[in-house]
């Protein structure tokens, strides 16, 4: 069988290039028994031509791209103050959106589904919807039509984490149009599951008393940018899930429910397919600020002179070796554990695998949630402090 079907030692990532170059629609993504979107093949209509092997990163050995730690490195931030409190950061990927839209580009990233809690790629002129972080893994059945319309001659500037830009450059390569693609990657942490989602929107409908949210905001700057904040909305109720208490935040920060793709996965280290790896400015140089930096590593020259033509300034910068160094790039070293936990969400629930992996976290670690909550029951302003102390 020449398809994604084969076993290899990695798993699917739902990045969607697969589908992408699929020549008869055989190909799907569809949330699996583990609450991540997967990749399956309708084998009545796959004739075997292995396209959707060329493009996979599960058939490759070696990652290729540019190396960011040679990059053109740039910390910027947006000119409106409206744009800033309302992105994640600060505010660069909004800005390249509005270029885009104003030089001819369609615009392609993530949107927040209110309906139905999940997050899916979108061809939009609406900036809005693809403002700010979305911590979900993202349906990207949409890349379809974007290499079809690419290969038509249409241009895109399209935004996505790592392992879906990686896989769309491959596919617009194969097909030839890699040319029709602005590619901006963002800094990625992992994926978690959509029974933590689901579970956590639970939570919140009976808070709330409503069962459909009005807003969803992940990274809302109630507390600043250092500050994670969940926002939902519903008319004129919020509530509000800091990182140290929410259940969604702590879980996914502990890293042991997030996609097994996302535990090793390469596209989210040094070497990059995309024109622009984008983030957030972590570190040293700005932790003292509240309002949010941006960090963009541009990859070529084209990328590198798109900064000059935003509605942006540009901050002092470190060096590459500086600003990576406060970025989760390595992978994560509890594979087994891991496994175990899937195993038990899968036959008990969502509640019974966190009670699992909680059980059996090294020590270090629940040190570290105990402080973090700690910290949580301390006025913003004296944490605050605390943080511009470091």
């Amino acid at each position: 069988m020449k398809n994604i079907t084969v076993r290899t030692d990695s798993q699917c990532s739902g990045c969607g290039a697969c589908l992408s170059v699929c020549g008869t629609s055989a190909i799907h993504l569809e949330l699996n028994q583990l609450g991540y979107y997967q990749a399956n093949v309708d084998e009545s209509k796959c004739v075997n031509c292995g396209s959707c092997q060329t493009v996979c990163a599960r058939f490759f050995e070696e990652p290729s791209g540019v190396d960011i730690r040679t990059s053109s490195v740039f910390a910027l931030q947006s000119i409106h103050p409206v744009t800033i409190k309302r992105c994640s950061s600060g505010g660069a990927a909004h800005e390249i959106a509005k270029w885009a839209l104003s030089h001819g580009y369609l615009l392609c990233g993530a949107e927040y589904d209110l309906e139905t809690n999940t997050v899916k790629h979108v061809i939009t002129d609406d900036i809005r919807l693809l403002d700010g972080s979305k911590y979900l893994q993202s349906d990207t059945s949409v890349f379809s039509e974007v290499i079809h319309r690419a290969m038509n001659g249409k241009c895109f500037v399209i935004f996505g984490v790592p392992c879906h830009i990686a896989g769309l450059a491959r596919a617009a390569e194969l097909k030839k149009c890699r040319d029709k693609l602005f590619l901006v990657e963002i800094f990625c942490h992992g994926v978690p599951t959509y029974k933590l989602w689901n579970k956590e929107c639970a939570l919140v409908k009976k808070k709330l008393k409503c069962s459909r949210f009005d807003e969803v905001l992940f990274r809302y700057k109630k507390f600043g940018w250092h500050s994670y904040c969940l926002q939902f909305r519903k008319k004129d109720k919020f509530y509000y899930g800091s990182r140290e208490k929410d259940l969604f935040y702590r879980v996914y920060f502990e890293d042991i429910l997030l996609n097994g793709a996302c535990l090793g996965c390469r596209a989210r280290q040094e070497t990059s397919l995309a024109d622009i790896r984008l983030g957030d400015y972590w570190g040293k140089r700005y932790q003292g600020r509240d309002d949010g930096v941006s960090v963009a590593f541009c990859n070529n020259e084209k990328a590198a002179d798109l900064m000059t033509q935003l509605s942006i300034q540009q901050l002092q910068v470190g060096t590459a070796e500086e600003v990576l160094s406060c970025q989760n790039m390595e992978g994560y070293h509890c594979q087994a554990l891991h496994d175990k936990t899937m195993e038990v969400l899968v036959k008990e629930g969502i509640e019974a695998a966190i009670r699992y992996y909680r059980a059996r976290l090294p020590i270090k670690q629940k040190i570290k949630n105990i402080v973090l909550f700690v910290l949580s029951l301390l006025p913003y302003e004296i944490r605050a402090g605390l943080r511009k102390l470091r």
